[in-house]
This record gives structure tokens, sequence and C-alpha cells, in this order.
């Protein structure tokens, strides 16, 4: 039995499906008007990939037994169907399953930035626990510096005197020196800094247990951005690995956080209370 059921997914911004399907790691994307099909990203004959994670592609097609479909799902040389279901866009450009958007300025920054473009994905894979993957990525008390710590880079441009907290009731924000981190659960982070965005999303490698899950971040750029701020913005990728590695060596499984020992940890108490809630 799944660990959660009817979980929100944010799985791309709009500025992907500009003007071709965009392949994500379960769904290639299929913009129609305002709403986005959903195709299945695994061959319905006999479970193989289409197409790679981050391409952007006009015609689906399955190199295993060379079966086709049109850029709408429509089958070519077969009589298989690959529409799984319908995604929606919200104001801020993100494109999302069972997920209602907040009325809250982290939408409103994203609203604003006209002229993102899709730029490359990263991918990678762990052996540990997605859950204890969330928590790490919400709590900002282990950001400390000092010998051996998790984030050495991090923690010298950060000060957490200065970050802001916000919270609805899937979702927390945390604003910092130069934009925000977005955290959606338990799969989504987002980061926006002006002209940059990434959306990291995490899919378990079974349902249900914690153990095992792969990743991908995508990244949007405003073109305008230079190569040398991209490079910056791209270090927080580092900072994801930094945290893999981490929670890799975290013994046993995910068990929620009650009372946070300072104020950092106040969204790790608040994710727990979220997994408790949803749980099955």
């Amino acid at each position: 039995m799944p660990i959660f059921r009817n979980l929100p997914k944010i799985l791309a911004h709009v500025s992907s499906v500009k003007s071709k399907n965009f392949v994500t790691p379960e769904f290639i994307l299929n913009k129609k008007n305002n709403e986005i099909n959903l195709f299945n990203r695994y061959c319905p004959h006999r479970m193989y990939p289409l197409h790679a994670l981050g391409d952007q592609i006009e015609e689906v097609q399955c190199n295993f037994h060379g079966f086709k479909w049109d850029r709408n799902g429509v089958a070519i040389n077969n009589d298989l169907q690959i529409k799984c279901g319908i995604a929606h866009i919200g104001n801020s450009g993100l494109i999302f399953t069972n997920f209602i958007e907040p009325n809250h300025s982290w939408v409103n920054d994203l609203k604003n930035e006209k002229n993102l473009e899709y730029s490359h994905t990263l991918q990678g894979t762990s052996s540990g626990s997605w859950l204890w993957m969330m928590e790490i990525q919400a709590d900002l008390s282990h950001i400390r510096k000092g010998n051996n710590t998790i984030h050495p880079w991090l923690s010298e441009i950060e000060n957490l005197n200065d970050v802001k907290m916000d919270h609805g009731d899937n979702w927390i924000l945390q604003t910092c020196s130069t934009g925000w981190w977005l955290f959606v659960y338990p799969f989504t982070f987002i980061e926006w800094s002006k002209g940059c965005l990434s959306i990291n999303y995490t899919v378990p490698k079974n349902y249900c247990d914690e153990y095992g899950f792969d990743w991908n971040t995508q990244f949007y750029y405003d073109p305008k951005i230079q190569n040398d701020r991209r490079v910056q913005f791209e270090k927080l990728e580092d900072v994801f690995r930094e945290d893999v590695i981490a929670i890799e060596k975290q013994k046993g499984k995910y068990f929620p956080l009650k009372i946070s020992s300072n104020k950092y940890e106040d969204h790790c108490v608040h994710f727990g209370q979220w997994v408790m809630k949803n749980k099955e």
C-alpha cells in the first residue's frame, strides 16, 4: 500500500511546453490551450521509457518497438493509448496535480517572471529515505558553520537570522538573501531568484517504501541572466547533493519531529504534522 495517496506534484514550469512536449520522470507534458495533458512516459506495450528526462519533443516515439504518437498523443502506427490524465497551470506558471495554489507572494514572484526559458535538467539517484530527504530540506538548523558540517559553502553566505519562514497546509517557504526556497510536500523543492528558477522533483523507486528515490532538477532562466550568475544559482544543486549524502547516513525509518529545539526546526515539525495527517 502506498505511504500516501493523491499527493501534490509540481511537474514543471509552463515555459517548458511553450512550443513542444516536455518529458518529466513520470509523464510527458502536452500543452493544449490552457490545460496540460499527461502522457504516460512508459510505453503501454512493454513499459519501455519514452524519451529522456528533460527532452522537448514533437512526436512521441518508443525506441523499443518503434510505436509512434503525434504531438497530441494520437496513435500513428498502433492502437495504444498514452494519455493518462491532466494537470493544471497555476497563476505562478507552475504545472501541478493535486495542489491548490495559495494567494501568496511566492505565486506573484513567479507570475511576474514573463521571460523564463527552460535550460536543462540534472538528475541523480539515492538509496536513502525520501522522507528524511524532505525533512532535511525543511531543516534550517543544519545550515551551520564549523568543521565537518553538512553545508560549508551555504553556511558562509546565508545568515539564518535574516531568513524569513512561512508556511501553508502542504508547503513551507524560506526567504533568504537572494530569493526564496519553497518546499511542496513531500516531493518538490523549488528555488527562485530574480530571473532564475529551479524545480527539484523527487520520484520514489517504490511508493510503498520510503527508501530509494531518483531526482531531477529543471533549470529555467530569463535570457538576460549572464552565465556567471547561472553558475552561482546552480551551486544549490551541490547543496542538494550534500543533503543526499547526509540522509543516506541517517539510520532507520523516518519519524516525525514533535518538538523543535529552536525556531529553525519549526518547519521540520510542520512537515512531521503533515506526514501524520496524510499517511495511509
